[in-house]
């Protein structure tokens, strides 16, 4: 009796269920408007990039579009426009961001992956040949983002002494990275 009671209750839900449905329509579709807006940043471009780095490549060309407006008390900007130029064409560069600090000029640069030690140097050499300023190179990933920032705030327009506490950091952290090997054989 149980068991009958069981599957007569399950017949009766089912029916109930389906006759809900019976206008083919659907009851539950109603409450579907498909009034939403996609949130977020999307392209067909790339399709096999994520949006953060869809947004950033973005943020990069407007930046090589754009009228540089340099900050009014950044005296470097001119110089470190044209090093960026000129390394940004070379072999296994795909990024290249420059600060001039009184007479040190940092060059950031994110390779292809491919020789880092011979970029730095191939850099540094051409860089050299466009000024007579200390010239340091560095392919390390996070200083590169760090310079980047740097480069990123004075192209905005924020003054260099916002940022010189940075620039003195980075100097002071490549500098401890090019002794590095060297302490290491005392």
């Amino acid at each position: 009796m149980k068991k009958l009671m069981v599957l007569t209750s399950a017949l009766m839900l089912t029916g109930a269920l389906t006759a809900c449905n019976a206008d083919g329509n659907g009851a539950m579709e109603t409450r579907y408007d498909n009034d939403t807006r996609p949130i977020g940043y999307y392209t067909n471009d790339d399709a096999n990039e994520g949006p953060l780095t869809q947004i950033a490549d973005r943020d990069r060309r407007d930046l090589d579009r754009a009228e540089i407006n340099y900050a009014d008390d950044y005296n470097g900007g001119d110089l470190a426009a044209r090093i960026s130029k000129r390394v940004k064409d070379m072999k296994n560069v795909d990024d290249v961001r420059v600060v001039v600090n009184g007479d040190t000029v940092l060059v950031g640069v994110d390779t292809n992956d491919r020789n880092d030690q011979d970029v730095r140097k191939n850099v540094k050499e051409a860089v050299q040949q466009m000024t007579d300023k200390n010239v340091r190179v560095t392919t390390d990933e996070e200083m590169f983002t760090r310079i980047r920032n740097v480069d990123d705030d004075l192209r905005n327009g924020n003054g260099f002494a916002e940022v010189r506490s940075d620039v003195n950091a980075i100097m002071n952290d490549i500098g401890d990275a090019m002794q590095r090997p060297f302490q290491n054989n005392r």
